[in-house]
């Protein structure tokens, strides 16, 4: 008896980490359950680039420095999504 102490306890764990999984995956359901899928409209390449540059920008955390850095490095890549959508509109 006195060798099966520490697998006792090592499944006593597991079992109650295991029960402690459950009730958290019950309530994560429950709350999901819940509350509304709200999913956000899909957009071209283009669109998720300029939302991002969008937010980047009204953040006042960032260096303007960095924002002016960061559009120079980003204004080629917005005309060359811009030109690839006209070609694809023709």
């Amino acid at each position: 008896m006195e060798n099966n102490t520490d697998i006792i306890v090592l499944t006593s764990i597991i079992v109650v980490l295991f029960i402690v999984f459950i009730i958290a995956t019950v309530r994560e359901f429950n709350t999901m359950s819940s509350t509304k899928y709200v999913a956000r409209v899909e957009g071209k390449p283009s669109t998720d680039l300029l939302r991002l540059i969008g937010n980047l920008f009204s953040d006042d955390r960032v260096d303007a420095n960095k924002k002016i850095i960061f559009m120079n490095a980003v204004k080629p890549i917005i005309e060359d999504l811009l030109k690839d959508e006209d070609v694809k509109k023709e």
